[in-house]
């Protein structure tokens, strides 16, 4: 019977996986933010969870050396996300709404005062696909820190059967990266008024996509 080798370190598979795609990618960037790369500002930036897959490798080659810490699930599937992308030099941050959601916000919240930049999936780890749970505001209201949607559309990719229709981009395609105009949120909201800019940026996130829901 033939030996089924298991992958030791699946998360350095998944680093090589992604600059192996990502290198042989045709990129066409439109940048509402107003800056140029490599640049000293610092974002909150959201992106979908099915377009994750290129966001270390955009920030290796955009902003080298930079740190960014981001948030991933305290699950198996988390593990491996953040050890793939903690070699792109990006600190994970382990939580969600069910786990370790308080202790995970104060980390996050602490790098965003700290002057770094952080990344969320504002519809993970669990979905519903493309609505936004009411966290990334409150941490932008808790720190001052500016948002700005990051939209990633492919040319041609492989979609999986998973909750979010994960998207895998397919090498040598194309892929139109879209920074959006960074804003920030009013540090004293009421619930109504944190719940409207909840929509209004889930309303920008979903526009972006330039697919139905």
């Amino acid at each position: 019977m033939a030996k089924i080798r298991i992958i030791k370190r699946p998360g350095k598979a998944v680093a090589w996986l992604i600059r192996a795609i990502g290198n042989t990618l045709r990129f066409r960037f439109i940048n509402h933010a107003g800056m140029a790369y490599p640049t000293d500002e610092r974002h909150i930036w959201v992106f979908w969870h099915n377009r994750m897959f290129l966001i270390p490798y955009l920030r290796e080659t955009l902003i080298p050396g930079q740190e960014g810490a981001f948030l991933t699930s305290p699950s198996g599937d988390g593990q491996v996300i953040a050890d793939a992308c903690s070699d792109f030099k990006l600190k994970p941050v382990r939580g969600s709404s069910s786990r370790r959601g308080a202790q995970a916000m104060v980390e996050l919240a602490n790098y965003v005062k700290s002057g770094h930049d952080i990344g969320i999936t504002p519809d993970g780890p669990r979905g519903p696909k493309y609505q936004m749970n009411l966290g990334v505001i409150k941490l932008a209201q808790l720190t001052g820190g500016k948002l700005m949607p990051v939209h990633i559309r492919f040319d041609r990719a492989f979609r999986f059967r998973t909750w979010d229709g994960f998207l895998l981009p397919l090498p040598f395609s194309g892929v139109e990266v879209e920074f959006g105009t960074p804003y920030t949120v009013p540090r004293r909201m009421t619930e109504e008024e944190c719940e409207a800019q909840r929509l209004a940026l889930e309303n920008i996130m979903v526009e972006g996509t330039q697919e139905d829901r």
